[in-house]
C-alpha cells in the first residue's frame, strides 16, 4: 500500500492551531499494561468506569480506559477546560458528541483496534476517522464481493495477495471513515458508498453515494500508522488540511 504519512511531534500552540478547515489527527500505542490503563481512570466519568468494569478480559478494557482517557485530555486542551466539566452523549450507531461545553464548535472521532488508536479533531466540520490491524488473516476477496461495489472488487481481485490484502484494509477504513463522519453505522452503509479508483496510479479518491452522480463535499485521506497499522480520516470540507501529531503519556504530566 503506497500511503505515506508522516507523524510528528506536536508544537507549544498545537491546540490553538486548530481552525476551520483543518484536522488534528493523533496516534497512541495501545498495550496490556494494567499500570498505564490505571493512570487514565481519574480521567474518565462515572458511566465510563462503569463501562469499562463490564469487560471480561483486561484487553479491551484497557483499551476502552486509555483511549477515553486520552480523548479527555486532548479535548480538555482544545476547549480549555477541566476534564471533569466535558459531557459526551452518544449518538446514533455509537458516535460520542460534545455536549458541554455547547459553545465550542469542535467535532470529534475515535477508533482503537489492536494496538493503536486514533482520535480525530476539526472545527465545525463534521469528521470520521478509522484505524484497522493489518496483519491477520482474513477473508478479504469474500467479504469485498459481499460488501463492496463490482469495481471495487473487481479491483482487489486483480492484486497480489499480499497487496491485496493491504489494498482490502485501505479501501474498509475509507468507507468507515466516510460513514462515521456522516454519523452511520457500516451495517448495510459499506454498499452504498463507493471508492473512485485509479487502478493505473494505484489511488483511492473521494467517496461518492450510488444514488447520486456528483461526489459529496468531503476529504478522505488515507493514513499509514506505523508498521502493522492502516487508516483513513475524511471530513465535510472540500480543501482540508491534516496536521499528523504523536500522542505521549508525558502529556499527562
Amino acid at each position: 500500500m503506497s500511503v505515506t504519512t508522516h507523524w510528528g511531534s506536536p508544537p507549544p500552540d498545537v491546540f490553538h492551531s486548530l481552525a476551520p478547515g483543518s484536522v488534528h489527527v493523533w496516534q497512541a500505542s495501545l498495550n496490556d499494561s494494567a499500570e498505564r490503563a490505571a493512570r487514565f481512570r481519574c480521567y474518565l466519568s462515572e458511566d465510563e468506569l462503569t463501562r469499562a468494569d463490564r469487560y471480561r478480559s483486561p484487553h479491551p478494557q484497557y483499551q476502552f480506559l486509555v483511549t477515553r482517557g486520552i480523548l479527555r485530555m486532548l479535548l480538555s486542551h482544545y476547549v480549555g477546560i477541566p476534564t471533569a466539566q466535558i459531557h459526551f452523549e452518544t449518538q446514533a450507531h455509537g458516535k460520542p458528541k460534545l455536549i458541554m461545553p455547547s459553545s465550542i464548535p469542535i467535532q470529534f472521532n475515535v477508533s482503537h483496534t489492536r494496538g493503536m488508536a486514533v482520535i480525530a479533531f476539526a472545527r465545525q466540520h463534521a469528521v470520521g476517522i478509522d484505524v484497522e490491524w493489518i496483519d491477520r488473516k482474513i477473508h478479504d476477496g469474500d467479504i469485498a464481493e459481499r460488501y463492496f461495489s463490482a469495481q471495487e472488487s473487481a479491483y482487489l481481485a486483480s492484486l497480489p495477495p499480499r497487496e491485496r490484502t493491504h489494498q482490502f484494509f485501505g479501501f474498509w477504513t475509507c468507507k468507515e471513515a466516510y460513514l462515521k463522519m456522516q454519523g452511520q453505522g457500516i451495517t448495510g452503509g459499506l454498499a452504498q458508498c463507493e471508492l473512485m479508483i485509479d487502478p493505473e496510479k494505484c489511488e483511492v479518491g473521494m467517496l461518492r453515494r450510488k444514488q447520486h452522480d456528483q461526489g459529496e463535499v468531503c476529504s478522505l485521506f488515507q493514513m499509514r500508522v506505523g508498521e502493522e497499522h492502516v487508516g483513513a480520516v475524511a471530513t465535510a470540507c472540500s480543501a482540508a488540511q491534516i496536521s499528523y501529531w504523536n500522542w505521549q503519556d508525558a502529556y499527562l504530566a
